[in-house]
């Protein structure tokens, strides 16, 4: 197949891109030129064909839907950009979309849309029994939510062949930034309730997903949640620790974290994985994958540690301020 794929070279694209090259398919790759997306298609040489162009022109868009079997859409604005830059975002994240379903419309109907979306659509739901389920209701928090649900709706209306995905919290050891020291985000972070449910999944997991739904029959015209399973079902606080303990640091404490909900969950991903055939990384293997990118700054760390530790928590509103 010939798979157009928009946002390549971000997160989960580039692991897309991987996993089409590996089932044989033929990739066109649409995002904008500029030095870091030269840098990493750089990587993938003649295996790939770039196309260089603005999901906000309709006519590149269309000119690049045209001849293609199927079309991962990936190009997104996500927090916290898109919810400094509404206007942008809005641009890019919904007409994007529009620009891709008129261009499937006009000159590509017979075409596959595989759209990602997020368990963020369903909002604040730590209250209720896990796991969420697909059909539950929308309860956007945030713009980029609201962006999504839009898409989703225009997939609904559009009569062409769509598959959406919800995707769990995903991250890589690429992604992962050890050093973060932004204090507003650093504060966000601790302001969650510890035992916050989190379903974790991989970039390579979803990419797996989306390369399978791309020639799946049984995946047309159906939502899906992608999460890694039970042994990605974790909490808050033991999600958020896993990068200071790959560093050295230890595991945060409970008490450092606040009650605030955040729209996570443990999810119903049994249908998913029937169909889509996706869940091969462990939680686990994502502590190992850091523990391997951080093997080598661990023994520096170690005699800064009680340092570090406590300028970390300096950042969280609760802990200590009894003492």
């Amino acid at each position: 197949m010939k798979v157009l794929l928009t946002g390549p070279f971000g997160t989960i694209g580039y692991e897309v891109i991987q996993a089409l090259l590996k089932a044989g398919h033929e990739i066109d790759c649409f995002d904008l030129d500029n030095k870091a997306n030269r840098k990493t298609a750089k990587i993938f040489g003649s295996h790939i064909n770039v196309i260089w162009g603005d999901i906000t022109d309709q006519k590149a868009v269309s000119k690049a839907v045209k001849t293609v079997d199927a079309i991962i859409h990936n190009a997104a604005i996500i927090p916290p950009l898109s919810e400094i830059n509404p206007v942008l975002a809005h641009r890019v994240n919904v007409e994007g979309t529009a620009h891709i379903i008129n261009a499937m419309k006009n000159h590509n109907p017979e075409a596959c849309l595989v759209f990602p979306s997020s368990i963020s659509v369903h909002g604040y739901q730590q209250h209720q029994e896990p796991p969420r389920r697909i059909h539950e209701p929308f309860d956007p928090q945030d713009i980029y939510a609201g962006h999504k649900i839009e898409c989703e709706k225009m997939l609904h209306e559009s009569e062409l062949n769509w598959v959406i995905v919800r995707i769990g919290a995903c991250l890589d050891g690429r992604t992962v930034k050890g050093g973060n020291d932004n204090n507003t985000m650093l504060q966000m972070m601790f302001a969650v309730a510890a035992n916050a449910r989190v379903e974790y999944i991989h970039p390579r997991d979803v990419a797996l997903a989306m390369s399978h739904a791309i020639s799946s029959k049984a995946a047309l015209g159906k939502t899906f949640f992608l999460g890694g399973g039970k042994d990605c079902q974790t909490t808050w606080c033991d999600f958020v620790s896993i990068t200071p303990e790959a560093l050295g640091i230890g595991k945060l404490p409970s008490e450092a974290f606040g009650d605030n909900p955040y729209y996570t969950d443990w999810m119903d991903t049994e249908e998913s994985q029937r169909i889509l055939q996706f869940q091969t990384t462990t939680l686990n293997d994502f502590r190992k994958e850091l523990n391997h990118k951080y093997r080598f700054i661990r023994p520096f760390v170690a005699p800064l540690k009680s340092i570090i530790r406590k300028q970390l928590l300096k950042s969280s509103p609760l802990y200590g301020k009894d003492a």
